[in-house]
């Protein structure tokens, strides 16, 4: 017998990348989505660095990661699009995607805008 799927916190945060990014006409691999929940500081991520999704997702594993974007695009909340230019597949939310998470933002908006800290540990100490 097979669980039922549920959305969790960490696929409506994928959604919202997406959301944000398709409402400036702009669309991501799922690395790219990734390294902006994660909150990359590279050339590529940090001028979105103002989205409330930014920097929300800082420890997730990359093969969970993909399993997460494989099940919203199975389902039909994400879908890919195809760049002629550069012969790749960028990921877009779909209207179910759009509906879901827009549903799940009136309850619980603050739990996914919530920003991470990033605590690393010191590698060269005084002692």
């Amino acid at each position: 017998m097979h669980k039922k799927f549920r959305l969790t916190p960490a696929h409506y945060k994928i959604m919202l990348v997406l959301k944000e990014l398709n409402a400036i006409n702009r669309y991501a691999t799922p690395k790219g989505v990734n390294n902006i929940l994660k909150g990359e500081d590279d050339i590529e991520t940090i001028q979105y660095k103002n989205f409330a999704s930014y920097m929300t997702l800082i420890s997730f594993p990359s093969r969970k990661f993909s399993s997460y974007i494989n099940n919203l695009v199975r389902r039909g909340y994400l879908s890919y699009i195809h760049d002629k230019k550069t012969d790749c597949l960028f990921l877009y939310l779909t209207s179910k995607g759009e509906i879901a998470l827009d549903e799940y933002l009136i309850k619980h908006k603050d739990e996914l805008t919530k920003k991470k800290n990033r605590t690393r540990k010191a590698e060269i100490v005084m002692l």
